[in-house]
């Protein structure tokens, strides 16, 4: 996430100002406030801890039932908590309602975790990074007072708690009208808001969301939290606040614009692949087709999916793979390279071919560094997938193209999956798991590694060049 400098607007914590100095003793927190690496450690023990807790509430013998080993476990547990949503075992069958439950605290422990974390990581490593401006209360110099941290975080817990608790109702209002059975619909309801907001894609209904291809009501409000997840509490923090596209911050208005952008190619492309496709949409009556393409393509965060995805035709598939490296917003609960980055990534393609030096979008000029890093992260992760990849097709004897796909969202922390259920061995199984963890933690990572204070380098190369071409 790369913004430029902003003019004063309207503040998006008011309140916050009134009680932002302390009185009271809090050295803990105002030292992860000045070294935001120790925030990141405390991050990362949290993480570890949530793994470790879910990994045996899901192995106590009430929460499965038949039985549930450690690898699977353990695996849930990570995708739970890294909010991918893949799975080896089939939801509806093999979890009880404790452990339907496990699962469905730990991806909302998870979600918020992220949230916070990865808010306040980038917020306070912002002015290093050419991210900070005055909507995210950078009003003067220093380190944020303690009151500031705090409202962001009251922030970010307070619109992800709203929506999802907003989106429950809904979806509860929604299944009664799809006529599932009130009881179910009270517990489904509240379950699959809270995977559709942080964007895990667990379903409980037999052969996942292809339950509700008929039943628009719920596919339109679980598309709709999808999004909403994958852009982020602060920039719907910001839009309410303001009111008004103009005056959103530059990074709001590029993950919103993006993210539409995003939303309609990915569902023309697929309607025009698919439309003749009687395994998938092409099946269904003339009038529904765009709307199931626009649920797919809202959900190509979640996981959740109307389609059989091993029907899909090839094309389609390849095409999904890049949506699902795209991500969300830096900062949401989605994975991927990140819509700001690809906006970032654009810009500069295009300033390089018309021959401009200065890196300019939307009327800001944004910080000359902000391509190289951008290419950092599509690098770092486009290296990862590639390594993972090529391990999987070592180990699996799968359609290469599906082990491309499941290998990719993997990474991008999607949950979309061939077949729903993932049937691989011990080998493939750690390089899934190995690829949830780095796709959630390694993009922080990287930002605060580019973030360190460095001192001007002593050494002096006479300047060359190379050819390009």
């Amino acid at each position: 996430m790369v913004t430029a400098q902003q003019p004063d607007g309207d503040d998006l914590f008011p309140k916050v100002m009134e009680r932002q100095r302390f009185t009271v003793d809090l050295s803990h927190l105002r030292r992860m406030v000045r070294w935001p690496s120790v925030g990141a450690l405390l991050f990362a023990a949290i993480f570890c801890l949530l793994l470790g807790v879910g990994t045996l509430l899901l192995l106590v013998p009430a929460s499965s039932t038949s039985g549930t080993t450690v690898a699977d476990a353990f695996f849930a547990t990570v995708s739970a908590v890294t909010l991918t949503g893949l799975t080896t075992v089939e939801v509806q069958e093999h979890w009880t309602l404790l452990g339907e439950g496990v699962l469905a605290a730990l991806t909302l422990l998870g979600g918020f975790l992220y949230l916070v974390g990865a808010t306040v990581l980038l917020w306070l490593l912002g002015r290093r990074l050419g991210m900070r401006d005055s909507a995210m209360k950078r009003l003067y110099r220093g380190v944020p007072a303690l009151g500031e941290v705090l409202g962001v975080v009251r922030t970010v817990f307070k619109v992800a708690f709203t929506v999802q608790a907003i989106g429950a109702i809904a979806l509860l209002l929604a299944m009664l009208v799809a006529d599932v059975p009130t009881a179910r619909a009270i517990w489904w309801g509240p379950f699959h808001a809270v995977s559709a907001f942080n964007n895990t894609g667990f379903a409980l209904s037999d052969g996942g969301y292809a339950a509700f291809s008929d039943d628009i009501p719920v596919l339109a409000v679980t598309g709709i939290l999808a999004m909403l997840g994958a852009i982020g509490p602060l920039p719907l923090a910001l839009f309410v606040s303001r009111g008004s596209f103009r005056r959103l911050t530059l990074d709001g208005r590029i993950v919103l614009l993006v993210m539409f952008a995003v939303l309609i190619v990915g569902a023309v492309v697929l309607l025009l692949g698919e439309w003749t496709n009687s395994a998938t949409i092409g099946a269904e009556p003339a009038w529904r087709r765009p709307f199931l393409a626009l649920f797919e393509s809202s959900a190509r965060t979640t996981g959740f999916t109307t389609l059989d995805m091993a029907s899909v035709r090839d094309e389609s598939k390849v095409f999904a793979t890049g949506l699902m490296l795209i991500g969300g917003a830096a900062g949401s609960v989605s994975g991927g390279i990140k819509v700001g980055t690809i906006a970032i990534l654009a810009t500069g393609l295009i300033n390089a071919l018309a021959g401009r030096d200065r890196l300019s979008l939307l009327g800001r000029q944004l910080p000359s560094f902000a391509f190289r890093h951008g290419l950092a992260m599509v690098t770092l992760l486009g290296a990862f997938a590639i390594s993972l990849c090529a391990a999987m097709f070592g180990f699996s004897d799968a359609n290469p193209l599906d082990v491309l796909f499941v290998s990719v969202s993997a990474i991008s922390l999607s949950g979309w999956s061939v077949a729903g259920i993932l049937d691989v061995g011990s080998v493939e199984r750690g390089l899934l798991i190995a690829a949830m963890l780095f796709g959630r933690l390694g993009p922080l990572l990287l930002v605060i590694q580019m973030a360190r204070n460095r001192g001007p380098s002593s050494t002096r190369y006479v300047e060359d060049s190379i050819r390009f071409g």
